[in-house]
């Protein structure tokens, strides 16, 4: 993944504008947000190579070794490649889980859980994670450092022709040729590929922007690589990049070097596509034609199956509404609803699931197993399925990231596989009588999906382990619980995975991708070895995932088709392997030898990370702007960080001066460090603030101030979605004000404490779901000359109430209150708080304010064709509201409101453009406004 600078500037800004304003002013711009939290104290190392810089951590070094072995070797190809060398060393940073991987500040947004590692271009930096898989591992590190060549190929071309570095190629592309030249292509991306052809969504390139940064484009990108590749000479995919300087477009770019626009090229690429895949559905089928669905709306995977007869239900991972959930549905109804049985992602025990990671797994006393993040690590819950209360929550100190549970027969034992903090995913096995871990594999190869036979005697998990590991290919091998001894089941040059015991223990279904694609297949079992060949069950032109056994000689299974994840079944399993033998194969060949990662140099080469060795810039600028009350004022601002971003400084240089003489007085200087390394963020800062001033927060309205001072702030976070935030400032303050000519001089302290908290669900055009709260107490004292002396209070409650998948009615209720020796005024009025009364026209030391709406999707796309082209917008979410609210300084005015309906377009999900129709309530609720007001604003609903 390609990522640009993500702007860490609206930190800085919110503790400037404590200086500039005031803390119980600023309060009015405070922001909700949910926490990055730095859980784990991370010890940093460097380990450096010929081209590379390595930073890792205590614990993490065979991985840093091992990745530092890959990018090594990568280099050595793509210098060849690209024709081209990067002169600085290349920072990585590697983390041993997703886990880790999600507290990294080296950007400053949440991390998903499908991301595997990003190139961040603005200081050259490569933060990669291990998943436990050493293939995958050596994937990632090439397909971004593929981004690292890219990007120093490119500035090398434009600066040779003096253009400058504003552009880039299509992100279909650059993430194309990235996957093009780290990995060979899979059955994974032959699924999704398979899948567009056959279902017709296929995107052209010409139309790639309808499915940008999709995993879907990525696959599509690479695709369109090979294709150039094969038809036009691998050597055109270079020249696309040396000729980059020579049009605006890719498209004329393309016509340049293959002699293709994009028209062109699509003629003859989807007809290429067409012909490598229709024939398919002569010999294959499509999951939903000879499958029975159980449910296909949203996300659905891992299911499992508990009860008998009439009672047996199927419970999965699913995702239908924003929040990845466990749901349960009747396999017998004639048409399968899903029941939401618990709901995650809303609480910090159940922070996040990881459904393409961990399977469900329930015991024969009906206990469900599940994994979620909680806190620093996974934990392992175990719900009582009759009572639907987790009854027991199992976390392991040395264990970061947990994966797919497996109940022994007697139900007193898990068997799982785990990541711990040097990476390496083994396999486990737990004792819930006298809580002892057991640790049953301590290698660098990678188990998963361990199964339990209901004889107790055996387990089943897929593991690279094999002479044809290297490249991610995963055989099924057999633990002998007595023994303890590990056997091949399969052995050959194909991925086996997810096995699943048959109720009796007579067979044992595993996927594999054997014979092209992903499909069930089925062996018989018996001491340790399968009996027969095994067998192809399902013909899957796509793939089929995670087999559970249902009860009744029927398996349970996820599918992949029209770009979905979907929960199927088939029934007459035994007559389907009976009359199988046609897709039978072989045993497999013998096994060879493992394979053994590399690793470069030796423990010794690294040293201790210093931050203090690492700042470099990460944003300057400059501006000069005209205000047409007080003049020209014009500044500087520079941000700089260290390689991993946890420590920040932040400089702000301006000058407000009118003329020459008034130059010195009107400098306006601001330091500030902030430190996200630990848990507990803070930042401090010194500033000096001078300047003519027109402040509608203050009651003096038109002054001029000059002050000096420094703050500090906190920010602890209880979990993702709670914290507590606090702050301090000091500062001197000499005022004139213009009306009275009378001065003002004191010494202000401020002190605050405020509490957040942020469970919403966002939609295209603001939140749909959860709640946000922000409670702030604040004092402001002058303790030198008593001329300043107020308190703030402030309460703001907003709750989101899902009425559909897309709909929801939103509430807010807030108090904004100050009292005391020349407390600030709130404000309101325009499309944030109070509709159809004029931006900023009611003011006062004391504000209330209540909004109610009802969101609703209105249109969902929208387009217009013109003879050169077309333009599509959408979603435009429609909305009904109602305001009312009051401010006021000393006695109480009037209550004033609004009524109406508009429309929201969001554009890009990065800002939402608002149009509303409506009436003001006028004259303390007693009258109607005459006529309509029409109000156009652009930012999120509230």
């Amino acid at each position: 993944m390609l990522l640009g600078w993500k702007n860490r500037i609206r930190i800085a800004s919110v503790f400037l504008a404590l200086l500039v304003l005031g803390t119980s002013a600023s309060a009015q711009f405070y922001y909700f947000g949910r926490n990055k939290v730095q859980w784990t104290s991370f010890d940093w190392r460097i380990l450096k190579t010929d081209h590379f810089e390595i930073y890792f951590y205590a614990g993490a070094e065979e991985l840093a070794r091992r990745g530092a072995a890959y990018a090594e070797e990568a280099y050595q190809e793509l210098e060849q490649r690209f024709n081209h060398n990067v002169l600085e060393p290349i920072p990585l940073i590697f983390y041993s889980s997703h886990l880790h991987f999600q507290q990294t500040n080296t950007i400053a947004g949440f991390i998903p859980e499908g991301v595997g590692g990003f190139f961040e271009f603005l200081k050259g930096r490569v933060v990669i994670p291990s998943d436990g898989s050493p293939a995958q591992f050596r994937h990632v590190i090439r397909h971004e450092l593929v981004h690292v060549f890219t990007h120093a190929k490119l500035s090398r071309v434009l600066a040779d022709h003096r253009i400058a570095m504003d552009r880039m190629p299509p992100l279909w592309f650059t993430e194309g040729l990235a996957e093009f030249w780290s990995t060979e292509w899979d059955t994974q991306a032959d699924m999704v590929l398979r899948d567009a052809v056959v279902n017709n969504y296929a995107v052209p390139v010409e139309e790639m922007e309808r499915i940008y940064g999709t995993f879907l484009m990525y696959k599509e990108g690479q695709h369109i690589c090979a294709f150039i590749a094969e038809r036009y000479g691998e050597e055109k995919l270079l020249l696309l990049l040396e000729n980059f300087w020579r049009s605006a477009t890719f498209s004329e770019v393309m016509k340049e070097t293959i002699d293709r626009t994009y028209e062109e090229f699509d003629r003859e690429w989807m007809y290429a596509l067409k012909k490598q895949y229709y024939p398919l559905m002569a010999t294959e089928d499509l999951p939903s034609g000879v499958a029975r669905t159980l449910m296909e709306e949203g996300f659905n995977a891992k299911p499992v199956v508990y009860g008998a007869d009439s009672s047996r239900r199927v419970y999965y991972i699913g995702n239908r509404a924003g929040y990845t959930s466990i749901y349960r549905l009747d396999p017998d109804a004639a048409k399968p609803e899903p029941e939401l049985i618990i709901e995650g992602e809303n609480s910090s025990e159940l922070e996040a699931f990881h459904p393409f990671q961990s399977k469900l797994a329930v015991s024969r006393g009906g206990m469900l197993a599940f994994v979620t993040k909680s806190g620093e690590t996974d934990v392992f819950h175990l719900l009582n399925l009759r009572s639907r209360s987790i009854e027991r929550t199992l976390r392991f100190a040395s264990l970061v990231v947990l994966g797919s549970p497996t109940w022994s027969p007697e139900g007193n034992r898990l068997a799982f596989t785990a990541i711990d903090r040097s990476g390496s995913n083994d396999l486990y096995v737990y004792d819930l009588r006298d809580s002892v871990l057991l640790r049953i594999t301590a290698d660098v190869y990678d188990d998963r999906d361990p199964a339990w036979s209901p004889d107790g005697k055996w387990i089943v998990c897929s593991s690279d382990r094999t002479s044809f590991g290297e490249n991610g290919t995963q055989n099924l091998f057999v633990y002998n619980v007595e023994t303890g001894s590990i056997e091949y089941l399969t052995s050959g040059p194909h991925s086996d995975r997810s096995p699943a015991w048959s109720p009796d223990g007579k067979y044992l279904a595993f996927t594999s991708d054997r014979s092209g694609s992903q499909n069930i297949w089925l062996g018989e079992f018996a001491d340790g070895a399968f009996v027969d060949p095994v067998r192809r069950l399902t013909s899957f032109v796509t793939a089929a995932t995670d087999p559970a056994w249902g009860g009744r000689d029927d398996l349970v299974f996820t599918v992949f088709e029209r770009f979905s994840f979907q929960i199927r079944s088939i029934d007459g399993v035994a007559a389907r392997y009976d009359s199988s033998s046609h897709h039978a194969t072989a045993i497999d060949a013998l096994p060879g030898e493992r394979w053994i990662p590399p690793a470069f140099g030796t423990p010794d080469q690294a040293r201790a990370y210093r931050s203090s060795d690492n700042y470099s810039v990460d944003i300057a600028q400059s501006q000069i702007s005209t205000d047409p009350i007080f003049g020209t004022a014009g500044g500087a601002a520079l941000a700089m960080s260290d390689v991993l971003g946890n420590d920040q400084y932040y400089f702000l240089l301006y000058n407000t001066a009118s003329v020459q003489s008034e130059f010195l007085d009107n400098f306006n200087v601001a330091i500030t460090r902030i430190s996200l390394g630990k848990r507990t963020n803070y930042a401090y800062g010194i500033f000096r603030l001078a300047g003519n001033r027109y402040d509608l927060t203050d009651p003096d309205l038109y002054y001029y101030e000059r002050s000096f001072g420094g703050y500090f702030v906190l920010s602890y976070p209880l979990s993702k979605f709670d914290r507590l935030e606090s702050g301090v400032t000091v500062s001197t303050s000499q005022k004139d004000v213009f009306v009275l000519l009378a001065p003002r001089r004191a010494l202000l302290v401020s002190n605050s404490l405020s509490y957040v908290w942020d469970t919403s669900l966002w939609g295209p055009s603001g939140p749909l779901d959860g709640n946000r709260v922000k409670l702030l107490l604040a004092y402001t004292n002058d303790i030198q000359n008593s001329n300043v002396n107020y308190y703030t209070v402030i309460a703001d409650v907003r709750n989101y109430q899902r009425l559909g998948i897309r709909s929801a009615l939103a509430s807010r209720a807030h108090l904004l209150y100050n009292e005391g020796r020349e407390a600030r005024r709130f404000f309101m009025g325009g499309s944030w708080d109070l509709r159809g009364w004029d931006r900023w026209s009611i003011r006062g030391k004391k504000q209330w304010l209540t909004s109610h709406e009802l969101r609703f999707p209105f249109i969902d796309v929208l387009g217009l064709r013109f003879p050169f082209g077309s333009v599509g917008f959408g979603p435009i979410g429609g909305a009904l509201f109602f305001d009312a609210g009051g401010s006021w300084d000393d006695t109480y005015r009037d209550t004033k409101g609004s009524l109406g309906g508009g429309i929201r377009l969001s554009l890009f999900g990065a800002f939402v453009l608002r149009y509303d129709i409506g009436k003001r309530i006028e004259q303390n609720f007693t009258k109607l406004q005459r006529g309509l007001f029409y109000q156009f604003f652009f930012g999120w609903d509230f």
